[in-house]
């Protein structure tokens, strides 16, 4: 192994150009973070990261905004388009009712009777895109849902263009009936919800989704592994073998 003439030319040569040995090194560290994700990636649940709207982020948004009541009776109404927006089509209005995590802090606590809160926002204020970005989306809680005490969420109904609600997972629908009713709270009263991100509404990977970009990222750990054996044998090759002091090979 000593006299094999490729690796006495290699190792000066990684002596005397720690550069090489440098962008060999990260070459390999390369490989292993490639394969390490790849094994991660599918034994792992993954976010699916094309799907920038869903359930989870426009809950997110909700939170970050104040429901208020609104002269005693709360109801939900077609939505009135923005100045300089177009209004949508009948058929492309949309009326869910579903039952989400959020919770809001109320004077005296928890009430056994469910309180009556409204919110109305554009798409642009919940961080949804789209042509109908600019429409508004008018909401009611009612909170907490079910009605009881120790209940811990609210009743979403929401009113607005079809294109802007997200086409992900929905949460589990509840039935409210007849939304106009009286508030407890003094007219104009407002309170943000705390929300905590629902990992059943998160849009995840596939399995065969999963499992193709296991399979491209140990292909590119196992180029970047055969490039870092190419670049070893080419300087091997390239680098002429060590002289004596008497200028022997």
């Amino acid at each position: 192994m000593r006299n094999d003439p490729l690796l006495g030319a290699l190792r000066p040569c990684l002596q005397r150009r720690p550069p090489l040995v440098c962008f060999g090194l990260c070459l390999l560290s390369l490989a292993a973070a490639f394969t390490g994700f790849a094994v991660y990636i599918q034994s792992h649940e993954i976010r699916d990261a094309d799907v920038t709207q869903d359930w989870n982020l426009l809950l997110v948004s909700l939170s970050h905004l104040s429901f208020c009541t609104m002269n005693g009776t709360l109801g939900l109404t077609t939505p009135v388009p923005s100045p300089g927006t177009t209004s949508a089509l009948p058929g492309d209005l949309l009326t869910l009712s579903v039952w989400v995590g959020l919770t809001f802090s109320l004077p005296g606590g928890v009430r056994p009777n469910a309180t009556h809160l409204a919110l109305t926002a554009t798409g642009h204020q919940l961080g949804l895109g789209g042509p109908d970005a600019k429409q508004p989306i008018h909401m009611v809680a009612i909170t907490p849902w079910p009605p009881d005490p120790t209940s811990q969420g609210s009743c979403l109904s929401l009113a607005g263009p079809r294109s802007l609600l997200p086409q992900t997972r929905t949460p589990p629908h509840c039935t409210v009936g007849d939304l106009a009713g009286p508030s407890q709270e003094e007219p104009g009263s407002c309170y943000q919800p705390h929300y905590q991100p629902n990992p059943n509404l998160t849009t995840m990977l596939t399995l065969e989704d999963r499992h193709l970009c296991s399979q491209r990222l140990l292909l590119a750990g196992l180029s970047t592994l055969c490039l870092c054996a190419l670049l070893l044998c080419t300087a091997g090759l390239c680098q002429p073998a060590p002289r004596d002091s008497r200028g022997r090979l």
